[in-house]
């Protein structure tokens, strides 16, 4: 038997066990239920929720959009390689 793909409930596939008695075969769950999405558009499940906890926790309401800005503003370079050198620095 070559390849083949079979797709259905679990009742509609175990049906076809005696066709595939002594083959290999791969099984993929495909979940039909769609995930709650939230306000954002996200759906739950690809939500981190302690990291979210942990931002609303550490917030900090008196640093404005504007101060954000400002600050990043001053960086010459890639910011992404600016915070990579400073996690270099405080390891070694």
């Amino acid at each position: 038997m070559g390849p083949k793909t079979i797709e259905g409930t679990w009742d509609e596939v175990a049906r076809m066990a005696h066709e595939l008695a002594g083959h290999r075969v791969r099984v993929t769950v495909i979940d039909d239920l769609p995930s709650p999405v939230r306000e954002g558009g996200i759906p739950e499940n690809l939500l981190d929720h302690d990291a979210i906890a942990y931002r609303e926790r550490e917030a900090d309401d008196r640093i404005t959009l504007d101060d954000v800005r400002a600050a990043t503003s001053t960086i010459k370079d890639s910011m992404a390689r600016v915070v990579i050198e400073e996690e270099r620095a405080e390891r070694f």
